[in-house]
């Protein structure tokens, strides 16, 4: 409710102060999660992301794999040389943690720097349509409680960003 009155405020606020009102014209929005799925480079990173963890995963399984067979190979020795097997398990048990948590840290930072490029790839192309179309304010569809159909302009922005993207 505050927020509902403090955009009211704005609203009337901005033009008691002499601003110009903004008309529909002036106006769109954009389904933003619409616009990052369909965009071509988002397919594309997937699948380059996807191989990266699949990749990670392979070699993840391999260290888990010599884990299971030398905790096979430590119930059948004897006690006096369990020791020295049980060091070895637990060095590789580590090292198993480690490249896990390396390889998750290393493929949430790729997603991360794709995510910063393909959301910077939007913006830049929603500016160019609104510097081109003469519109003023671009806003997220899910920070609008209604906005007519006519103004959602959603499959351009699509459109405009697979149109410029090359591989």
């Amino acid at each position: 409710m505050k927020k509902l009155i403090l955009g009211l405020v704005l609203l009337f606020g901005l033009s008691s102060f002499g601003l110009e009102a903004f008309s529909a014209e002036d106006m769109v929005y954009i389904d933003l999660f619409e616009v990052f799925s369909k965009y071509k480079k988002t397919e594309d990173y997937d699948k380059v992301l996807e191989g990266q963890q699949s990749e990670k995963e392979k070699d993840l399984e391999s260290i888990k794999s010599e884990i299971d067979k030398l905790q096979e190979e430590f119930k059948l020795l004897k006690e006096s040389e369990k020791d020295s097997k049980k060091k070895e398990i637990e060095d590789k048990a580590s090292d198993f943690d480690s490249k896990r948590r390396e390889a998750f840290l290393d493929l949430k930072k790729d997603r991360d720097e794709k995510m910063k490029e393909i959301l910077e790839d939007i913006e830049k192309v929603v500016e160019q349509y609104a510097k081109k179309n003469r519109v003023r304010l671009v806003l997220k569809k899910a920070a609008v409680a209604y906005g007519d159909p006519g103004l959602d302009r959603t499959k351009e922005i699509i459109t405009l960003l697979n149109k410029d993207y090359k591989k």
